[in-house]
């Protein structure tokens, strides 16, 4: 379980991430499109982004046709005991 925070940990410690699941706390799915308005990154950047956050099981991913659309994983983070609500 220990390997399992340290991932999650780790991925948030990049501030992009970081600013990306803040956006999303509260809200209950965003489509890509929607959240490159946000961030002025490149669509490959935002990619990259949101993969580490799939991989370490922060954010669900949902395609609909050719959007993509995230949210918070929030029955994952709260079974590792994290309350994303509770971030600063």
């Amino acid at each position: 379980m220990s390997a399992l925070i340290v991932k999650i940990f780790k991925s948030l410690s990049d501030p992009t991430r970081y600013g990306i699941i803040k956006f999303l706390t509260g809200k209950k799915e965003f489509s890509c499109k929607e959240l490159s308005k946000k961030f002025s990154l490149s669509q490959p950047a935002l990619s990259h982004h949101f993969n580490k956050l799939i991989e370490a099981k922060i954010l669900t991913a949902r395609k609909d046709g050719s959007a993509n659309y995230y949210s918070i994983n929030r029955e994952y983070l709260k079974k590792m005991g994290i309350d994303i609500k509770k971030l600063p």
